[in-house]
């Protein structure tokens, strides 16, 4: 019988195919736009929506 993959796991297994299969990659994805982002080392994120939006603000202000 085949194990079912809970759906983290499925996002986690996304991020490392979309990484080509480099791990270390998916911990350093700069894609911070993609709707799985947060959950991409498998695990339900701590950080909330709204420090995100604070973050991308903040990257974006020191950018320029």
């Amino acid at each position: 019988m085949k194990e079912r993959t809970t759906p983290i796991k499925s996002i986690r297994l996304k991020c490392v195919d979309c990484s080509n299969g480099q791990l270390a990659e998916v911990r350093l994805c700069p894609v911070t736009e993609c709707p799985i982002w947060l959950y991409r080392m498998g695990k339900r994120p701590k950080i909330l929506e709204h420090q995100l939006v604070e973050q991308k603000e903040y990257k974006v202000e020191n950018e320029q």
